[in-house]
């Protein structure tokens, strides 16, 4: 008797399991079809805006700045500004970096 090995019509190269399919066999289906719907630059554009929200922006940042010449603590910076004390700390380091 033949020794039959199915494959999946989608990705030829995936394999069938007899029963219901995992995730190891969905996953590269489910990329090639998001691949597929969408351009490249589109996708790239979607990993642009990843990463940690940005908390302040430039107005804040020219404003944290003026409050650290004049000589105010982090905690009282994070205060005026409504942030925590570690993002004024995390803004600091960039700074001086």
């Amino acid at each position: 008797m033949a020794s039959w090995v199915f494959t999946n019509p989608a990705l030829p190269s995936a394999p069938v399991s007899e029963g219901p399919m995992t995730v190891a066999e969905l996953a590269p289906i489910a990329a090639t079809a998001r691949a597929k719907a969408h351009s490249r630059a589109e996708i790239r554009r979607w990993g642009k805006r990843g990463g940690r929200p940005v908390l302040l922006d430039r107005k804040a940042l020219a404003r944290l700045q003026k409050l650290l010449s004049a000589g105010k603590s982090q905690a009282v910076c994070a205060t005026v500004l409504g942030v925590s004390v570690r993002t004024i700390g995390r803004v600091v380091a960039r700074m001086k970096a």
